[in-house]
Parts: structure tokens; C-alpha cells; sequence
């Protein structure tokens, strides 16, 4: 299957301030899953700066019944965080929110750790290749940052 196809149609749709809680709610059980090479103190830096970047960029999420399966956040040509529920992975959340990114969005640059295997792969999927390394975080914790760009 081509990463093209979306297999089933889920709609994306603005997020605003009322869902910053369940955003952060979100991004904690995702990176506790995925980045298990943080350290607990780290996530909580992390965290805290989260909240920061919410207001300064667009967000576009994927919801459930009764919560939110995915997010992503973006502005001007870059996804700034594509974000997984731990409970949805592999049914296709995280495809459809990078599909959105670059079909309607036209996003072409991401970030990611160069840690996170699992999220470098799936970048890769879509045709995104390392533009350059940076051997700290925008934080400046020890944690190397790969800049991808669509080619």
C-alpha cells in the first residue's frame, strides 16, 4: 500500500484552548511510551515548555468518542509535534494527521530524537530525510535533534 492511501477517512479538525488539557494529557502518555531514553525530570521540562509552544502555534487533532487519538501541531512549513494516544497507535491516526501535513498544510520540515527510532522511521516512510543534526535539544538537554525535510 502506497503511503498516499489513506485506508479510512478520519476527521481532522481544529483545536483550540479548551483542549490544552487533553493535548498535554496526551503528550504525557505518548512520550512516556516513545521516548524512554528521557529522564523524569526532563519530561517534566519538557512539559512545561509544551504549554509555552501551544499558544504559538495551530493544532489539529483527531478525536474519539470521548477523547482525544492524536495531534499535531504546526506553523508556517513545519510539523512542530505529531502526537499518538498510546491507545490508538498503529490504526492509522498518526498517517492521517501527516497526510493532512502534507496535502493541506504543505508542511515539509520536522523535528525529531534522533533517540526516537521508531518516529525517524516513520518520518522516513513519507520521503523525509535528515537536513541536519543538532547535538542538544531546543531546551539544550543532552538529547540529539534531527531536522528532516521533505524531498
Amino acid at each position: 500500500m502506497k503511503w498516499e492511501t489513506v485506508t479510512r477517512r478520519m476527521n481532522i479538525e481544529n483545536l483550540s484552548q479548551k483542549d490544552y488539557e487533553n493535548i498535554i494529557i496526551l503528550w504525557e502518555k505518548s512520550v512516556r511510551i516513545t521516548h524512554t531514553f528521557l529522564k523524569e525530570s526532563d519530561i517534566e521540562t519538557i512539559k512545561n515548555a509544551v504549554y509555552t509552544t501551544l499558544i504559538k502555534i495551530a493544532l489539529f487533532g483527531i478525536k474519539g468518542s470521548d477523547e482525544l487519538c492524536g495531534f499535531m501541531g504546526a506553523s508556517f512549513d513545519e510539523i512542530e509535534a505529531l502526537f499518538v494516544n498510546p491507545k490508538y497507535f498503529s490504526q492509522g491516526i498518526g498517517k492521517n494527521l501527516m497526510l493532512y501535513a502534507i496535502k493541506e498544510l504543505h508542511l515539509k520540515k520536522v523535528c525529531v530524537n534522533e533517540q526516537n527510532k521508531n518516529a525517524f522511521n516513520f518520518y522516513r516512510k513519507f520521503g523525509f530525510k535528515i537536513i541536519k543534526k543538532d547535538t542538544i535539544d531546543p531546551l539544550g538537554l543532552p538529547y540529539p535533534i534531527l531536522h528532516l525535510e521533505l524531498t
